[in-house]
């Protein structure tokens, strides 16, 4: 088997199809006692019209898709690998399509989650709906062309990037903001105090306090770098063992489903957080579901030329670890920023609209939100196609031209930076 530069790809060892497929099957017992469980537990609170077995029933169905779903999946395509079997060719549906779907879960959720039938049909509609826009996103990444991109490979990214990737990026942004709090505010207690300040300010409509506190600072750090510094690091770690087996395509679209795994699952937990508007919060964010597939599948790939030692290797990887991050950074740091000068409205008594300026806050950001979701998109299909035309003699599109990675590299630097003065431009507005 070759790769799309002529040389020879490595062939998985034996022993590690085995071992895979022993992990699979360890994980997939208990997932069946987990299924099993939600289906017992979901059918005695239909009958018995309980609504309070709602939350739990997502938690046992979530867990149940990871243990047998993902287990289930390790050990049979580790078989059939192990076998000599040819994984299939996935070919997602249309975006068109999985959009449909995506309307139609939260149309089922939005009718079934105060009825006698929640505790059964709520999880699944939640969980499709949180799943079905980054699907849709690597489906226009692939555009129909999934040459080397199999069930096997992809149901294993999916799982991983839902998975290992969402643990390992947890820890991370877990361990990583006590080195800002001991550098910035010395003694963590005293976050919950800065944090504090900034809510007072919010409720006191006092936005230029608001923008200025320790606590915006603290969360503009969190959530603007080292959340995406995080994530980025995170997301592709499960698939790095294959991707140095496949080629510059194959480890972009492979990554792309890790990104959409990672994707679908954060929409849950996002959704749990904020249950009450849980259809709301999937909608806003479904705009921005490539986000995640992009930042995944550009990592995967930097990895894969690192590890088989390409010309340019490791300034590609700096590359796309800017864009990625990047772009991640300004989605989150634009959001808060844009939130934040809502706030006064938002947690005060008033109707949650301010202007920022002529326009309302939820409009602001609903822009901000899809020029970044159609940039993502545009990138991802864009870096698909080329990596393609690498492989075969395919004549890209006038509209799907080369990116580079010093172009890449530029565009990333500008993401990062473009925060700085949307904040001095915001607090000068407001202080104005």
């Amino acid at each position: 088997m070759t790769n799309d530069q002529g040389q020879m790809t490595k062939q998985i060892p034996r022993w590690l199809k085995q071992l895979l497929m022993i992990g699979g099957l360890l994980a997939a017992i208990p997932g069946a006692l987990v299924a099993t469980g939600f289906l017992c537990g979901g059918l005695v609170a239909v009958v018995d019209g309980a609504d309070d077995f709602v939350g739990p029933a997502i938690a046992l169905l979530l867990a149940a898709i990871a243990l047998l779903g993902g287990g289930g999946a390790l050990f049979l395509h580790g078989m059939r690998s192990a076998g000599g079997k040819a994984s299939t060719p996935m070919r997602l549906w249309p975006v068109w399509a999985l959009f449909g779907l995506f309307g139609l879960a939260l149309a089922i959720g939005l009718f079934v989650e105060d009825t006698f039938a929640a505790a059964l049909i709520f999880p699944p509609a939640l969980i499709a709906a949180a799943a079905l826009p980054p699907l849709a996103a690597v489906s226009w990444f692939c555009r129909r062309q999934t040459k080397g991109f199999t069930w096997r490979r992809a149901s294993l990214a999916f799982t991983g990037g839902g998975t290992v990737g969402v643990f390992v990026a947890i820890a991370l942004e877990i361990l990583l903001p006590l080195f800002v709090v001991a550098l910035a505010f010395s003694v963590p207690g005293l976050v919950m105090d800065r944090l504090e300040d900034l809510l007072d300010a919010l409720a006191g409509e006092d936005l230029s306090s608001a923008v200025t506190s320790g606590g915006f600072i603290y969360l503009m750090v969190q959530v603007a770098i080292i959340a995406p510094l995080a994530e980025e690091i995170a997301k592709p770690l499960a698939i790095l063992p294959l991707a140095n087996r496949l080629s510059r395509r194959q480890a972009f679209l492979v990554g792309a489903m890790a990104g959409a795994g990672f994707a679908a699952l954060e929409n849950i937990m996002y959704a749990g957080f904020g249950f009450a508007f849980w259809a709301g919060i999937l909608a806003i964010r479904a705009p921005g579901a490539a986000i995640h597939p992009l930042g995944a599948g550009l990592m995967t790939l930097a990895w894969r030329d690192v590890m088989r030692r390409e010309p340019g290797a490791w300034r590609g990887w700096v590359a796309r670890f800017g864009l990625a991050a990047g772009m991640h950074a300004l989605w989150n740091g634009g959001s808060l920023l844009v939130l934040t000068l809502a706030g006064a409205k938002f947690f005060g008594p008033e109707p949650a609209e301010i202007d920022v300026p002529g326009l309302s806050a939820g409009g602001t950001t609903l822009a901000l939100l899809l020029i970044l979701g159609l940039l993502a998109l545009w990138l991802g299909r864009a870096t698909a196609q080329q990596l393609l035309a690498g492989e075969e003699p395919l004549k890209l599109r006038p509209t799907e031209f080369e990116i580079s990675d010093r172009a890449m590299a530029i565009w990333g630097l500008a993401c990062l930076v473009a925060i700085v003065p949307a904040g001095i431009a915001g607090l000068q507005l407001v202080v104005w």
